[in-house]
Formats: C-alpha cells, structure tokens, sequence
C-alpha cells in the first residue's frame, strides 16, 4: 500500500467513527479519543500529523518516545502549531478514554490519544504497517517504535526514530515543514 493510501485509509477507519447503527449505537470501527469523542477525519484533513502507536501501560519506551514527542513539539515552537500528535494505543482492552487522558497529562498539552475497537485500533496500526504482538499474558507484548510524519495531503513524508536526538528530529520535521511553506 502506498504511503498516501495507509493515511487515506486511516482517515476512512477515522470516519467511520461518525458511523451509526440503524439503532445509533456507534459502530465497531471506531477511534475515540481521551475525552470519548469520536476523530472526525475532517480534523485531519489539510494538517501535518505526528503519529506514534504504543500503549499507556508500557513501562519504558512509550513513556519515552512521547517525552520526545513533546520535546520535539516544544523546540520547534510556532512550527510546531501546525502539526497534530496523536498517539494511537495498540491495547484498546485497557487503554480506556480515561486511562488515555491521564496517560497523556503528562506530555504536551496537544498530543490527541485515540483507543477504539480492537478491529479500528487493528486497522490503524495496519495503515501505518506498524508491527505489534500480543500474547494471552501482555495484551501489547512488542511494537513498533517510530514517529509517523504525516504532510497535509496525507503522504508520510518520514518515518523518525524517537531515540534520536530532539535536535536532530525537530530539525528533520522543520525541514518538511518549511519546505511545504516555499512558493
């Protein structure tokens, strides 16, 4: 799948959230974030996006990838308003809305936690082509570990490495950024 086609598809798994049953229960196929609102992929349409896939239960390496995120968010300052984090949970089991909220309270201020269905979260981390294993004793018992920059058109321009310097990253990301700002 091309790289505009896994955004393409995340934005239909996204709208789906907007689906309802001829009962108006929201359907299987569904991303929420940590406030329990449905992600309309209109919010995304037309926006950079800063994606990374974990879970909210993992000790080390989520913890620290989103610290990086919000290093990177900061150092880039003003630029850094026209980019949207999101991080996707790969264990919608236990990653609730308000596990999420609480999860992210401790990162920048606009990283969006999106947990859904296991079939919606499934897909999600299929776009991406984001490796992930579960076990019947972890639900996430390995994942993949990189930063997905989306540009506005929906092509992943990059896939960054979280343990590379906040310098480095920032610098990567306002180049794609400042690039799509030249006439």
């Amino acid at each position: 799948m091309t790289a505009l086609g896994r955004v393409l598809a995340f934005a239909l798994i996204v709208s789906l959230s907007m689906a309802q049953s001829a009962t108006g229960a929201a359907t299987e196929s569904r991303l929420i974030d940590q406030f329990g609102r449905p992600l309309d992929a209109r919010e995304l349409n037309g926006h950079w996006l800063l994606v990374y896939f974990g879970y909210a239960s993992c000790r080390e390496i989520c913890p620290a990838a989103l610290s990086t995120m919000t290093a990177v968010l900061t150092r880039l300052g003003p630029l850094a308003d026209s980019i949207d984090p999101l991080f996707v949970t790969l264990d919608p089991a236990h990653d609730s809305p308000a596990v999420l909220r609480a999860f992210v309270a401790h990162f920048h201020p606009r990283i969006r936690a999106l947990t859904g269905s296991m079939q919606a979260v499934t897909e999600a981390a299929r776009t991406f082509d984001v490796p992930w294993q579960s076990s019947p004793i972890s639900p996430v018992s390995d994942h993949g570990t990189l930063f997905y920059l989306v540009a506005p058109d929906g092509r992943v321009l990059q896939a960054l490495h979280p343990q590379q310097p906040v310098d480095d990253l920032a610098a990567a990301i306002s180049k794609r950024l400042s690039a799509s700002l030249s006439p």
